[in-house]
């Protein structure tokens, strides 16, 4: 995992792409990204979600909308994005991480989906979509700007065969966040 000094001669290097980048919001072994503006919630309406149908992920959430505050009621789940945009080169591995100080009020930033694969957003940097969750029993206000999530780094030792930026369904580009794209990957294997 690369150290505040590492991810600031990265970045500086041209290695790696956090945009806007700020020393300042560096911690020891990772960095904080800020929530952005742009937000889906997820629709309390209709029947269950099938993964596999593009029909169904789509209509789980309702438009995308911009918003410098947001009331994030218990329970609810709400598509975010980082204000910043991020790129990384194929020998490169992030993860999000909560914040102790958000987590404690009950915010969780992902729900599984933590990894930030090699060649993200390698071709053209890319926000990083938020899976924000309140899982206290009041309502928590977030704001555009707010430190929300920690991102580490690992260089890792080789290539991967399969870097992202060369797979055929990707999360990359300016229209963050996104709803899921597991029917574009899976649908063809559904049972």
């Amino acid at each position: 995992m690369l150290t505040d000094r590492e991810i600031d001669v990265a970045v500086h290097a041209g290695e790696v792409v956090i945009r806007p980048f700020n020393f300042a919001r560096s911690r020891p072994a990772s960095y904080l990204l800020r929530l952005g503006n742009r937000f889906m919630r997820a629709s309390r309406e209709g029947g269950p979600i099938n993964p596999f149908l593009e029909a169904d992920v789509n209509g789980a959430f309702g438009d995308a909308f911009e918003a410098q505050a947001l009331r994030l009621e218990p329970g609810d789940f709400v598509l975010g994005a980082t204000a910043e945009e991020i790129g990384l080169p194929p020998w490169f591995v992030g993860r999000i991480t909560g914040m102790s100080h958000l987590g404690r009020l009950g915010l969780t930033v992902h729900v599984t989906a933590d990894t930030i694969n090699p060649g993200f957003g390698y071709d053209a940097p890319t926000a990083i979509t938020l899976e924000l969750v309140n899982h206290h029993p009041r309502p928590l206000i977030l704001r555009a700007g707010m430190p929300i999530c920690h991102l580490q780094l690992h260089r890792l030792a080789a290539e991967p065969a399969r870097a992202y930026h060369k797979s055929a369904v990707q999360y990359s580009g300016p229209n963050q966040p996104t709803a899921s794209r597991y029917w574009a990957e899976f649908g063809d294997v559904m049972p």
